[in-house]
């Protein structure tokens, strides 16, 4: 047994990447006991880790990245990117809007000083189409 209580921010973490882990393991396979099967880890083992009951280990994130085809900073930090996470960053950005799409990711190879990686001010109600 611990002699310390772990920090509430570590408990935060880990709770988070469980969360990420879940909701990117249900979009590309559905069954939880077949995904621990295919990552050579028991059943219960990957319920805890989705549930924040247990941490991943740094082996099972690399192995998580790659058979679930997301970005370890995906299921880390909770941060997408277009260009690694592609079609399933849209389609967890739609379920979960609270997700992180980092712009300069999702846009082609571009120089980032050009003007397009400026955001256009806003118009006034004046300046409307109508």
């Amino acid at each position: 047994m611990a002699k310390h209580k772990r920090p509430d921010s570590l408990t935060t973490l880990q709770r988070a990447i469980g969360t990420r882990i879940s909701w990117a393991r249900e979009l590309v396979m559905p069954n939880q006991s077949e995904c621990a099967r295919l990552l050579g880890v028991d059943a219960s083992t990957l319920n805890k880790i989705e549930r924040g009951d247990r941490a991943p280990s740094v082996f099972l994130i690399a192995a998580l990245s790659n058979r679930l085809r997301v970005s370890t900073d995906f299921l880390l930090k909770g941060v997408l990117n277009g260009r690694t996470d592609e079609e399933l960053a849209l389609r967890l950005a739609a379920l979960h809007p609270e997700l992180v799409l980092q712009r300069q990711d999702m846009a082609p190879n571009t120089d980032r000083n050009t003007s397009s990686d400026t955001p256009d001010p806003p118009k006034r109600p004046d300046e409307e189409i109508h």
